[in-house]
């Protein structure tokens, strides 16, 4: 496989020249940020410093492959007002050994992607060459996860395979930096994984915004949602990857028709709702540091949509027939089944209270439950993959999971509380079976113990007037 050391002497190389031409040229960074190009190393080789750069003729300069007329004319003028501090013959032989080298780690670069693409042609026919097929991802990205990923038969889900590279948002919000002072809550994309493939995923999700309807649909409705660009672009990275298990595991090619990626836009407002509880972007899985084990977003089971609870009218709708529910009004309700059909996430959403956390898994905020509170306050902790929350102020206190989050918002018992929250959201209601059993066999020795004291032999007992 393409090794992470051509990789990482490339960027060393790199940052050597950015660094030299911060000395020798530094206004051309304003002009163009990617020194790597084609055109700028080429022009860098021909004319090393500003003062060369000022003197050639502007013809000479247009001439060098697609640096066109209006950059040249840009790059002579910065030249011309540069505030250099290395030049001279020693400044135009450093550029010129930095290009060199810069472009000598590229053409080794291209040799290996090269030997890369023969080799991943060359394995033996199989699902892994519709990853090709992936628009936005090329046939160098598709040899390098293929060669990472060597069986799809690995991972049991798509999340399995976002997990494994890595491409989900961490958060640090504990410990302390190098320095000893306490470690600001920060988020950024994991280190875990291969951040080889990591970096072929990030161009081809560039590329596939533009190219790929899922992508480029995907990109819309966050950006629509104001998500920042990078983090929109990482849940473009995870959505590549979904399509690439999909392909794989299919081995059929992908199909720009498959489904209408472009939804009307009260689907779309819908299918946003799903995509936050379920974390489709930038991952599917969202550790907090220092947590050792890798945790999943839980999948919303039902629409995140609910209308407001009347608590008058749920009580009325208790009394009536409910195919839903198969047990009677005061019957024993499986609060575990009941609970497994909603997420706290949900719950905070219907609360109108979920956007005024922050945070990825863990959230904290103000609490919802004790009364009016500062907006940056951070008493309020919820963790979405474990579904449970706490309050920590002392005149609170408040914790549990969902339901019992929904009893305190409403001021119900835990039972009224069930079946009102079932209202609400349209779960259904199951009994509790062991408790049901339970009751059943007791109320069975009731009876047979009441029999026997009234057969017993030799008792007399009055007749019942």
């Amino acid at each position: 496989m393409l090794s992470n050391a051509t990789h990482t002497a490339l960027h060393v190389l790199l940052f050597r020249l950015h660094n030299l031409l911060a000395r020798v040229f530094p206004e051309l960074a304003n002009i163009t940020v990617n020194v790597a190009a084609g055109r700028v190393l080429k022009l860098l080789d021909k004319y090393p410093t500003p003062e060369r750069i000022r003197r050639a003729a502007l013809a000479s300069l247009e001439k060098i492959p697609h640096l066109g007329r209006d950059k040249a004319q840009k790059v002579q003028e910065a030249a011309g007002r540069s505030v250099t501090s290395l030049h001279g013959t020693v400044a135009e032989q450093l550029v010129r050994q930095a290009v060199a080298e810069v472009a000598h780690a590229q053409q080794g670069q291209q040799t290996l992607e090269k030997l890369l693409s023969e080799a991943f042609e060359a394995l033996p026919e199989s699902g892994h060459l519709q990853v090709a097929t992936i628009p936005g991802i090329g046939q160098v990205t598709a040899a390098v996860l293929a060669a990472k990923i060597v069986s799809i038969d690995r991972f049991a889900t798509p999340e399995n395979l976002v997990g494994y590279f890595g491409v989900f948002p961490e958060e640090y919000s504990s410990g302390v930096d190098r320095n000893g002072n306490p470690r600001r809550r920060s988020r950024h994309m994991s280190r875990k994984g291969n951040d080889l493939v990591r970096r072929y995923l990030f161009c081809a999700a560039k590329s596939a915004i533009t190219h790929n309807p899922a992508v480029k649909a995907l990109d819309a409705r966050l950006r629509a949602r104001g998500t920042r660009g990078d983090v929109a672009l990482g849940h473009c990275m995870r959505k590549l990857l979904h399509l690439v298990f999909a392909v794989w595991t299919t081995n059929r090619p992908f199909d720009k028709d498959h489904y209408p990626w472009e939804l009307p836009a009260e689907d779309a407002t819908a299918d946003s709702k799903r995509h936050d509880a379920q974390q489709e972007a930038a991952g599917p899985r969202r550790d907090v540091i220092p947590a050792g084990k890798e945790v999943t977003a839980a999948e919303a089971s039902i629409d995140g949509t609910a209308e407001p609870v009347n608590l008058q009218q749920a009580d009325r709708r208790n009394a009536e027939p409910n195919n839903n529910r198969q047990c009677g009004t005061r019957g024993s309700i499986d609060y575990a089944h009941l609970r497994s059909q909603i997420t706290i996430e949900q719950v905070l959403r219907h609360m109108e209270h979920f956007d005024r956390l922050r945070g990825g898994v863990q959230r904290t905020g103000p609490c919802p439950l004790h009364g009016p509170d500062r907006e940056k306050s951070r008493s309020f902790s919820v963790n979405l993959d474990k579904n449970v929350f706490r309050c920590l102020n002392t005149t609170c206190a408040a914790q549990g999971n969902a339901l019992d989050l929904w009893a305190q918002h409403c001021g119900l018992p835990l039972y009224e509380a069930a079946l009102a929250l079932a209202d609400a959201f349209n779960l259904e209601i199951q009994p509790n079976r062991e408790e049901a059993t339970r009751n059943s066999a007791t109320h069975h020795q009731r009876s047979f113990t009441a029999g026997s004291e009234i057969k017993k032999p030799g008792v007399i007992t009055p007749d019942a007037t």
